[in-house]
């Protein structure tokens, strides 16, 4: 049986009758697109889940509706027990993305903001309980005012 139930490679034997590597559980694990299978220590690019974001969008089309927020939850957002890890559509000023960065603007942050390179990814800094700023002089480099 390959990953989704049904065994599609019967007729891949050998002349005699053993099967062909078609039908091993790791070449069934490659051909599936919704998982990517690496050697142990290679590390990948984050893909957002987009399988499960295209599945999402299929499922709000066939229905004739816009995506709602939190109809896709990528796999990180899935495994996160403190919901820390949030994706939604920003421009929607009612989804829970846009609110979040809304209530906490002065805690978000990019990465390599300050070459304007303007990502679609955004964190929030930790909250520190000192008087002193942390990431930066505040009279001289101008990104902790440009930020609230």
């Amino acid at each position: 049986m390959d990953w989704n139930g049904a065994d599609c490679f019967d007729d891949n034997l050998y002349e005699d009758y053993r099967r062909d590597d078609m039908n091993d559980d790791l070449t069934r694990m490659v051909l599936n697109p919704d998982v990517t299978v690496r050697s142990r220590g290679v590390m990948e690019k984050c893909s957002f889940c987009v399988q499960r974001l295209q599945e999402a969008k299929l499922e709000a089309k066939k229905a004739g509706a816009p995506m709602k927020d939190g109809a896709a939850r990528t796999a990180c957002q899935q495994a996160c027990p403190s919901d820390a890890i949030v994706f939604g559509n920003v421009n929607d000023k009612d989804s829970a993305i846009a609110q979040l960065r809304k209530e906490n603007k002065e805690r978000v942050f990019y990465v390599l903001e300050q070459i304007h390179t303007l990502p679609n990814v955004n964190y929030m800094s930790k909250i520190r309980n000192t008087e002193t700023i942390v990431g930066g002089n505040e009279a001289t480099d101008g990104l902790l005012k440009a930020h609230i």
